[in-house]
């Protein structure tokens, strides 16, 4: 049974039923009560409980924050907990139950509850080169998330939404699925590099089973797919990041770590985890050709990668003179503007002719 914590909203902008209104003293509750009164809603009052039925958590929130209707002190006091029809108050609906204060800093994340509730993310690609002669050997799968007029969100907000409020868990569910569906209808070939959030994943034998679950339902060959753990260098539980990694590698995927380079934990990760794969960080190839500094960083990276069998994808590629900087040290694939920017339709990539040599100097 795949865990809830990624399938259920903790704010849904639709969903209507009981809404249970609790504090630790009476006090809190009179106060809440004249605030009912002044709304004209319909109440309970079962002494350090008050009960709204056919109610709407998320309505009810936007009276709250309207009205500016409790200090700071009264919105740490005060907690609320939709109970949806049909479902018995338990011990372990309590475990959904929050204050005031934190219903209504998740307002600020209602754009993106909305995307997750009508499932709206949709995946761009990003092509993937080989060194050896720029050929597309797969795409990097990019989230966006379609907002109600159309426009875009794009992942430096989703996830940092995502992180303030607790919504990682389905923010990157639903972005796994969407690369391969997009992927799939799309028809792409080659390696799909699909991006997770270590953090997100609590048990990957029960949080991954969905994603796995479509992989096989959309005819996907396991090896065509690499999972790429983001914020590598933010990893802080390794046994952790292993496990989700020996889970993939044993259902036949590869594993990819991203941004490496970034920070001072690359190489205990690299000897540790030994992925199939790593991408060096946009920020070292950024202007490596001029900067001795950087291209010592990534000689030393790609050589501890050539020792450990680990293939090296060098990202963030905008010019010429970057591209034949790495490849005359022995990537084996590239990505970047320099051939083309994610799209929805990903075109084909703009590519040097002739292209450079890709011989290690």
């Amino acid at each position: 049974m795949a865990c809830s914590r990624c399938q259920i909203l903790p704010l849904s902008v639709e969903t209507r039923g009981t809404l249970f209104l609790t504090a630790p003293v009476r006090e809190l509750i009179e106060v809440l009560i004249g605030f009912l009164e002044i709304e004209g809603l319909d109440f309970e009052d079962a002494g350090l409980e008050l009960r709204l039925h056919e109610a709407n958590l998320f309505e009810f929130l936007q009276r709250v924050r309207d009205a500016q209707a409790f200090n700071a002190l009264e919105r740490r006091g005060l907690s609320a907990l939709l109970l949806e029809p049909g479902e018995t108050l338990s011990f372990h609906s309590f475990t959904r139950a929050r204050t005031l204060e934190h219903w209504l800093r998740l307002m600020d994340a209602c754009e993106l509850i909305e995307i997750l509730e009508a499932k709206r993310f949709v995946s761009w690609f990003q092509p993937i080169l080989s060194a050896t002669d720029g050929a597309v050997i797969g795409y990097e799968s990019l989230l966006r998330g379609q907002k109600p007029d159309g426009s875009l969100m794009f992942p430096g907000e989703i996830f940092s939404l995502a992180s303030d409020n607790d919504l990682l868990f389905q923010v990157d569910r639903q972005a796994r699925e969407s690369a391969l569906h997009c992927a799939a209808a799309l028809g792409l070939q080659g390696q799909i590099f699909i991006n997770f959030v270590p953090t997100a994943i609590y048990d990957p034998k029960h949080c991954l089973k969905s994603t796995v679950g479509w992989a096989r339902k959309l005819g996907f060959d396991p090896r065509r797919l690499v999972f790429e753990v983001v914020e590598t260098e933010r990893v802080g539980d390794l046994d952790h990041l292993k496990g989700i990694l020996d889970f993939y590698r044993d259902a036949g995927y590869l594993v990819a770590l991203d941004d490496v380079g970034s920070g001072y934990a690359s190489l205990n990760l690299l000897a540790t985890l030994k992925p199939d794969i790593i991408k060096i960080d946009m920020e070292i190839v950024r202007g490596i050709d001029t900067d001795p500094q950087r291209q010592s960083v990534f000689r030393a990276l790609v050589s501890i990668a050539r020792e450990l069998d680990i293939r090296v994808l060098a990202e963030g590629i905008e010019t010429p003179s970057e591209l034949a900087y790495v490849l005359a040290q022995g990537v084996d694939l590239v990505q970047g503007y320099l051939f083309a920017r994610p799209a929805q339709d990903p075109p084909t990539p703009q590519r040097p002719d002739p292209w450079p040599l890709s011989q290690p100097t």
